[in-house]
């Protein structure tokens, strides 16, 4: 089903003070019903070529303004019933509760809600928190979000304050029952040297723990789809967007931008923002300044140009230290994966035993990196056969 996609910011506004959020303005200007209205009347009457519809109700908090995410709820559903609707949301947890709970579990089935959650309370806590210091994780219902969506996201921040504990707060996420989509925070300046080495003993305890519970869901910063590196980078390709897909983000006061990345109260200014104000993801090019143009492992990157513009000042410019970073995880997921495909080999022989289970994960990490690949199925040996096109490639280009 092709969904078109639009993004309303509920509010400016934010019960938190997390340490390294990107939205800069921090405003208490929220969106009202006619804003809403407007914009939601626009959209439904250009459906040409769309089977349904996709809204994302941002922040700020989104939940500090319920009391419009209800009247557009009821609004899209009593005035267009023709078309399937999707709702997204992220939010911090601390304000759903109670009503809210209730409210979003009648709808369940018509709502994707992401928790930002950085670990467990003593992680969490040292990035997120209120405007007086305390932290939020005691306030947040972790059991509601668990059995309301199976394996429900939560958007994990890396920054160099929780890099030390990357591993064990992915892990006890994933083991609580969330999908961990963890990503390196955006508007800082990495130390490379420093934070390299941590990095390095952090993506080696992921690699030993999903490759020894293959039955685990990866977290984002090491599930790669690694043939996607075999496709085309042709100009139709934005980075996190295919220019066919494109989403339509509007702030808290109606005003259009490219996307969230774009607008004036994470830019900074209304200054800054009206800069991008008339582009669409469609106009977005790499240019050959940008590093990212030709290289292969673009849609392995987890960047975009928003995120270029945060870091560097320039959408063209990636951050060198995310581009290292990046291609550690990469070389990470490989050896997950190939140690995945070994242990089914193991598991489905007869004569297999803990001497070879104990090779593929023993105390010194060792991996199986050539199984026999004719017995393999499939995706398996398109997964192997990118993993060692993606070896060579990178030992070409960075060596």
């Amino acid at each position: 089903m092709k969904r078109k996609k639009i993004m309303l910011i509920l509010t400016e506004n934010c019960n938190l003070r997390c340490v390294y959020c990107y939205e800069q303005e921090k405003q208490k200007a929220s969106m009202d019903f006619a804003t809403a209205k407007r914009i939601l009347d626009e959209s439904f009457s250009h459906m040409e070529g769309y089977d349904g519809m996709t809204i994302e109700l941002h922040g700020g908090e989104p939940f500090l303004n319920f009391g419009l995410m209800k009247e557009i709820d009821d609004y899209v559903v009593r005035t267009w019933p023709q078309w399937p609707v999707l709702f997204r949301t992220t939010t911090n947890g601390t304000l759903v509760h109670g009503e809210v709970q209730e409210w979003l579990r009648e709808r369940k089935d018509r709502y994707q809600v992401m928790l930002s959650l950085d670990g467990d309370e003593p992680e969490h806590d040292a990035n997120r928190r209120y405007v007086n210091g305390k932290g939020s994780f005691a306030n947040i219902d972790l059991d509601f979000f668990t059995q309301m969506w199976e394996y429900c996201p939560v958007s994990m921040t890396v920054n160099e304050r929780t890099l030390p504990s990357l591993a064990k707060g992915t892990i006890w996420m994933q083991e609580k029952g969330f999908d961990s989509l963890n990503a390196f925070q955006w508007a800082t300046a990495w130390d490379l040297e420093k934070n390299r080495p941590i990095l390095k003993e952090q993506l080696d305890i992921l690699e030993k723990y999903y490759s020894t519970h293959p039955e685990m869901h990866m977290s984002l910063l090491v599930n790669y789809q690694l043939p996607q590196f075999f496709r085309e980078t042709d100009d139709s390709y934005r980075y996190c967007i295919d220019i066919d897909d494109p989403i339509e983000c509007y702030d808290a006061k109606g005003v259009y931008a490219p996307c969230h990345g774009f607008t004036s109260f994470t830019m900074g200014s209304e200054e800054k923002a009206a800069e991008f104000a008339d582009k669409s993801i469609r106009d977005f090019v790499f240019t050959e300044e940008n590093i990212c143009c030709g290289c292969r492992l673009v849609r392995l990157c987890r960047v975009c140009f928003a995120a270029n513009h945060m870091m560097t000042g320039d959408m063209q410019k990636q951050s060198e230290e995310i581009c290292v970073f990046n291609r550690m995880c990469v070389e990470t997921s490989i050896r997950i994966q190939r140690n995945r495909i070994a242990a089914k080999m193991i598991s489905a022989k007869e004569n297999s035993g803990e001497a070879e289970q104990e090779n593929l994960a023993g105390s010194n990490g060792e991996r199986l990196l050539k199984p026999d690949r004719e017995s393999l199925t499939e995706a398996d040996r398109k997964d192997l056969a990118a993993a060692d096109a993606i070896e060579e490639y990178m030992r070409e280009r960075w060596g």
